[in-house]
């Protein structure tokens, strides 16, 4: 590669917009009123997992997910888990995360119901941590012990998972659970715009310099 061709490659390194975070995996809201939901509570009896999977590396931002409270509104206090892959099933403790001290951020999903009527809602958490390549269970628990059900989603494998308590062997059942991950992909480090530029500049004073020596190679020739 000639010097030309590795100075036009870095302007087009250095003009292609940089990643931003977004949707990486869904498993969108069932919103059609007809979610029964799953009781995920961490006190109450019944601790439910959902499956995703990655093909690469991404820096996780963000995750949300839906539900709606049984008569009775339990708050916001939330226990949300990430296990690894245990032979096609949730691992027995949460190794990758186990945290109630999130702080999570509740909207009404407007318009949106369960299967007995109660008003499903939104919850949002910032998170900061790198997955993949790899097969995940999410698992997200009310902390209190009245009744949370974690929303249907409309879309899915068609997989979820289930124990009473932590002692207990994961069992598998057919639905799925809403929820999505926001983040992006993983990136190999590459130079900061200031280091490019100065790479550039330095390119440039190259190719100037082999400009000027082909011109007075060509002018000699013509004198010689």
């Amino acid at each position: 590669m000639n010097s030309k061709q590795l100075l036009t490659g870095l302007v087009l390194a250095l003009s292609m917009p940089m990643a931003e975070a977004g949707p990486i995996y869904s498993q969108s809201l069932l919103d059609d009123s007809t979610s029964f939901g799953t009781f995920s509570s961490l006190r109450g009896g019944n601790q439910v997992a959902d499956n995703f999977s990655f093909d690469q590396e991404y820096s996780i931002t963000g995750l949300a997910w839906w539900g709606s409270y049984y008569e009775v509104d339990t708050g916001d206090s939330f226990t949300v888990r990430l296990l690894s892959d245990d032979d096609g099933q949730p691992a027995a403790n949460a190794d990758i995360l186990d945290s109630n001290s999130l702080s999570v951020s509740r909207t009404v999903e407007t318009g949106v119901t369960d299967a007995f009527g109660q008003q499903v809602y939104r919850y949002d958490v910032s998170l900061s941590l790198m997955l993949g390549p790899g097969d995940f269970y999410l698992t997200v628990m009310n902390d209190a012990d009245d009744e949370w059900f974690w929303a249907d989603a409309a879309s899915g494998d068609l997989t979820n998972w289930f124990r009473v308590d932590a002692l207990d062997t994961w069992t598998d059942e057919y639905y799925d659970l809403a929820f999505v991950l926001s983040g992006e992909p993983a990136v190999i480090d590459v130079p900061e715009p200031e280091s490019l530029v100065l790479m550039l500049l330095g390119l440039s004073g190259l190719l100037f310099r082999q400009r000027r020596r082909g011109t007075r190679s060509i002018s000699a020739a013509c004198h010689g």
